[in-house]
Order: C-alpha cells, then structure tokens, then sequence
C-alpha cells in the first residue's frame, strides 16, 4: 500500500468514505473522483484499523463522483484534539515569547470539527476572530503511559496527516477568566479539516511530517507559509510528553501548531493589559480589544479564507481549504 488521501462524504443518507483516484480538491467547486471504501466505519479511528486489516478495501471500491462542496472533515467528532501552541519561532516570536523553553499543550473540542469548505461562524459578542493555519497529525494506534515515541517508531504511532484551521477568538481566549484559550478556541466551526487525510505507510511518516508546506491567505494575500521541518518541538517528542499526561486512541489528533502571520500579536501594550489586569476580566478585555485593533483587521462577515497544505517532497497537493465567515 502506498499513501492514500482519504475523504469522508455526506451522499445524503449519511457520511461515507471514499480514497481519491483524482486530485486533492482546492475549492468546494471542484470535482472530486475516487472509489468508494466498502467499511462501516463510522469513525476515522475505526477506518484506520480496518484498512490495516483489509488493504484491499481501498481499491476494490466502485467510483464515485460529487462536488467537493460534500466533502465532511475526515477526523470524526470523538476524537481527542490536543493542540501545540507557539511552535514555530516566528509565531512564538510575534506572540512575545521569543525563547521557547517547554512545549505548550492545550485541548480544544471535537465539536469545533467542520468540512473544509465550510462557513466559519463568529460568535455574538466575538470581535478578535483569528485564523491559524497548522498541520494535524491523526493517531494510528493508543498512545498510552510509559510510551516513547522516537523518529525510529514514529510510523508505528502516527498514521497520517490532515490540513486544520485552528480558528480563535482573542477576546475570549484573553478576556475571559484566567485566560480561556479552550473556550476562546472550541466554538462550533472553529476546526475546518480536511479536505483530505493523508494516510501514510509507517516507514512514510517521519520523513512526510517533516517536511510539509502549509499556507493560509487572507483577502487575497498569503499571510502565513512555513514547512514543519521548522517545528520547535517534534511530533516524536510531543507525543512522549503527551503520553505522560493522558491517553489517546487511534483517530485523535494533535494540531501541531501556527507559523507567524497570524493577525493578534503580543504588542509590550497588550503584554502590559495582561499583567495589570489579571484579575479584572472586564476591563483586560475590552483594554485589548482596543490594543489589538490597532493591528490590523480581525475576521468579518463576509470575508473568506484560503489554505493549502503540500507534500514537499513527493510534490503532492493534500487539496486546500475555502471557509468564508458569517456572523451568529
């Protein structure tokens, strides 16, 4: 079996998974071609196993056809979404923190999992809405206590890799009490996935995630490019330090972080207001807002994002995301 880009579809009597024979889509326009995957997998998790299992149910499927504009993200709502923050030093950098000494981990909720093409909603009362365009890299098997992962094993633990819009509201992150960053990162629609995952062969993987190209424009110009080679901390070591802490099983996720270019940054201002007003929630976040504004401007309705993710060194596109945003 070579790597495969795995889709999940709404065929309007319920999600079904197919494995391009075509391209990776770029646009909910674009027609999508594969075979049909005979599973009744009803989570990414479960599909994972069963193609272990089963090779040949990736290539005996019949051919389907639809609009990309179908397509549902390919990770499944119980996954575990475990997320990596200032993990490029440029974005750590922008954010103020320009050393990185630990590796910083937060979760964010399943619910917040749409399609690729989907509309992301900005919630009443949010004016920071933000974008972060990061690599998301899918369990293959539990992650348990008393795990080591290395780039030797990694294959045996990660199955592949899923392009993910790690949308924030900064208001609500920064604003609420002591700093909410799950509440201010889990709205519904706030974890556009997809359009495809990327399914690697095991002895794939640590050369794959090493060495994939992300970017994210917005109104037209390209905010945010990188290539996780510069990733601060590795997905080896993340997921060692993540096994001392907690369980995962196969189909959970980690968003392995943002580069720079995102529209918040750590102004010496906005670093003050933190300080200063640690213990009144009111007036640091209204205190930011007008910090932040001053930046540049934050998601409105009516605007529309594009992100695209590459295989760098097959020269594979994994397709790339369309998410315009609406108001609540």
């Amino acid at each position: 079996m070579m790597a495969l880009m795995i889709v999940r579809y709404d065929e309007g009597a319920g999600p079904r998974w197919a494995v391009l024979t075509g391209d990776a889509p770029a646009g909910p326009a674009d027609r999508v071609e594969g075979r049909g995957i005979a599973s009744d997998a009803k989570t990414l998790g479960e599909l994972i196993s069963a193609i272990e299992a089963s090779p040949e149910l990736t290539s005996t499927g019949e051919a389907v056809h639809f609009a990309a504009s179908a397509l549902l993200s390919p990770v499944t709502a119980d996954a575990t979404l475990v997320c990596q923050g200032l993990n490029y030093s440029d974005h750590a950098a922008e954010a103020g923190h320009h050393a990185r000494k630990e590796n910083l981990l937060f979760v964010k909720a399943s619910s917040s999992l749409c399609g690729a093409y989907a509309d992301i909603v900005r919630p009443e009362g949010v004016e920071l809405l933000d974008y972060e365009v990061e690599v998301g890299i899918v369990l293959r098997r539990p992650l348990e206590a008393g795990t080591t992962v290395t780039a030797d094993n990694l294959g045996s633990y990660l199955a592949g890799v899923v392009l993910c819009n790690d949308v924030s509201a900064r208001d609500t992150m920064f604003g609420a009490s002591f700093m909410q960053w799950f509440q201010g990162k889990s709205y519904r629609t706030f974890c556009p996935t997809g359009p495809v995952f990327y399914l690697l062969e095991p002895e794939e993987v640590a050369a794959t995630v090493d060495n994939l190209e992300l970017s994210l424009s917005y109104e037209g110009k390209v905010r945010q490019s990188a290539n996780t080679a510069q990733l601060i901390y590795k997905p080896a070591e993340t997921l060692s330090q993540i096994a001392a802490i907690m369980d995962l099983k196969p189909g959970d996720m980690v968003l392995t972080g943002t580069p720079g270019g995102v529209i918040a940054q750590g102004t010496p201002g906005l670093i003050e207001l933190l300080k200063t007003n640690l213990l009144n929630d009111a007036a640091r976040r209204e205190g930011m807002r007008v910090e932040m504004k001053t930046l540049g401007r934050f998601l409105q309705p009516g605007d529309e994002l594009s992100l695209t993710l590459r295989d760098a060194a097959s020269g594979t596109s994994l397709g790339g995301q369309r998410s315009r945003i609406t108001g609540a």
